[in-house]
């Protein structure tokens, strides 16, 4: 028996060394900003700037939907996608204060030119006051980003438009159906 428990615990010591070395330290999020927006000029792209946290699960769903090969396909065209971690990227924090017009949580995204402007982002007006849709599921949210998308990127097609909106359905959590 003693012998069972001291391969077990032999067996668990790289396990435990792995998880008391340091994560990578992210770049700060000036600087993952300003790399987009060089990239977005020299390409003739806008910049889809995405702010999430480590524990956020709807960050998540962005993540997997921006992701997703078709997404990158369509998208990718007209723009090129950064993410800013508001914890985990120094100066995230502020460069989300910067982009968001109410504190909303996150996701937050926001859709820029090459030279910064923004051209639209995640905060629908609702009863007077701006409310941020975050990953857009509910019929609301999917429609304020459908008009967001369209306003900045007026050469997205209408088969195009379609193509990812049917991708972000396919990426958000599935309904129950009753």
């Amino acid at each position: 028996m003693i012998r069972l428990l001291l391969v077990s615990a032999l067996a668990l010591l790289p396990v435990a060394a792995r998880a008391d070395e340091p994560k990578p330290k992210l770049p700060p999020a000036a600087d993952v900003l300003a790399e987009g927006l060089s990239a977005a000029k020299k390409d003739g792209k806008a910049v889809f700037l995405a702010f999430g946290s480590p524990t956020c699960g709807w960050c998540k769903y962005l993540d997997k939907y921006n992701a997703r090969p078709a997404v990158v396909q369509t998208l990718g065209k007209y723009m090129v996608f950064v993410k800013v971690d508001v914890i985990e990227n120094e100066g995230g924090q502020k460069l989300y204060e910067k982009y968001s017009p109410e504190p909303g949580g996150v996701p937050v995204w926001v859709i820029l030119s090459a030279d910064g402007k923004v051209l639209g982002d995640s905060y629908a007006d609702k009863d007077g006051k701006k409310d941020n849709v975050g990953f857009p599921y509910e019929p609301k949210e999917v429609a304020h980003y459908e008009k967001v998308l369209r306003a900045a990127l007026p050469k997205l097609t209408d088969a195009e438009v379609a193509a990812v909106m049917k991708e972000l359905k396919d990426a958000g959590p599935k309904r129950d159906k009753k």
